[in-house]
């Protein structure tokens, strides 16, 4: 009986410790991965809107000219000029990419979106700027 129950137990342990579980840590490597090396470009953009009868706003401006790539090594870019360093953290359970950007005249600023979904050809944040609506932003990997 003795060796039935130290049988039991080593199959209990041995479970306990094979179920994957998912860290943010991996959680943040699968979305970097997904997000690397890959010209996003902004397809279009929906702000809400204090209009009642056109409650969103779809906006078109810098489809297919805008673009951002995220680089393996921490590093961003954009098809403004714009570059910096990004980290994808997460924060209340929401998935973030935190980038630090470097203006084309110097000047150091921050944005904060939040990942909505990414995929390997799209990819959808969310940011709010200045306290205000939040803007999420459509991209796809061409």
């Amino acid at each position: 009986m003795k060796k039935l129950y130290i049988l039991f137990v080593a199959a209990i342990c041995i479970i306990g410790f094979s179920c994957n579980k998912e860290t943010a840590n991996t959680q943040k490597d699968v979305m970097k991965s997904l997000l690397v090396n890959k010209n996003w470009f902004l397809d279009y953009s929906i702000t809400a809107s204090t209009n009642s009868t056109n409650p969103l706003v779809k906006s078109y401006v810098g489809q297919a000219t805008y673009f951002v790539t995220y680089l393996k090594d921490g590093t961003t870019k954009d098809s403004d000029g714009l570059t910096g360093k990004y980290t994808i953290e997460i924060i209340n359970n929401q998935s973030q990419i935190h980038v630090q950007l470097i203006t084309i005249n110097g000047n150091p600023f921050e944005v904060i979106y939040d990942i909505i979904s990414v995929g390997d050809t799209k990819l959808v944040l969310s940011k709010v700027v200045n306290s205000g609506t939040p803007t999420q932003l459509f991209f796809t990997n061409k």
